[in-house]
């Protein structure tokens, strides 16, 4: 691997692909794209490069109960957006709030196929945010990712261990419960390209990622 490893795209299950890709659209000022290979939808994220790309699936298992437990989103009208989401199909995980030491005012919805969002107020940031990876032993799960795909390494608002890849960042927080592999599951697999390629990967909590050649 090579530091020149860019992310590329959250992959996402729906059943009904365009109808997800077209709600995100709807809420986070999204583009669609066109051109996406199989039955599938894609949709730009917000300020950044990245793309969320949706397959058909029937009935894919949440996105809670996995490593990749969330997708993250900056913006500026937290409480509105919340609500519109509600009305709009999703379902409320936790109401807006100030929480932890950075006291960041977050929310957390599930939207109508299953993958949980944060929503929350970082103006240094907006739109994409990050993804969240869960597992037992942090630096391990930053570690086994950055031998795959490098990027710089921080500590988020001086709390959690991270990887920032300027489009969005890669969050990990410990916890001891029992993670289903990612595949398969709403928010499926995450994506980057590299000089090096570097194929299919499943860590040790079963996160899967892709390295693609450029």
């Amino acid at each position: 691997m090579t530091a020149s490893c860019r992310f590329d795209c959250l992959a996402l299950n729906a059943s009904d692909p365009a109808a997800a890709a077209d709600w995100y659209a709807r809420h986070f000022d999204g583009e669609l794209l066109e051109g996406f290979a199989g039955a599938g939808a894609r949709f730009r994220a917000g300020s950044g490069t990245a793309d969320l790309h949706w397959r058909g699936a029937e009935a894919p298992g949440p996105s809670i109960g996995t490593g990749l437990d969330h997708s993250g989103w900056s913006v500026d009208n937290l409480d509105d957006l919340h609500a519109a989401m509600l009305a709009d199909g999703a379902t409320e995980f936790w109401e807006p709030r100030h929480f932890g030491p950075a006291k960041l005012y977050i929310s957390f919805v599930t939207d109508p196929w299953g993958a949980k969002i944060e929503l929350l107020e970082d103006a240094t940031h907006p739109g994409f945010h990050h993804v969240h990876i869960l597992g037992p032993d942090c630096e391990q799960d930053r570690s086994w990712l950055l031998e795959r795909a490098p990027g710089p390494t921080e500590t988020f608002k001086d709390i959690l261990l991270a990887v920032n890849y300027g489009t969005m960042r890669v969050l990990f927080r410990q916890t001891d419960d029992e993670l289903e592999p990612t595949a398969g599951r709403a928010i499926d697999h995450l994506a980057w390209t590299s000089a090096a390629g570097g194929g299919r990967h499943t860590s040790p909590t079963g996160v899967d990622i892709q390295v693609r050649e450029t």
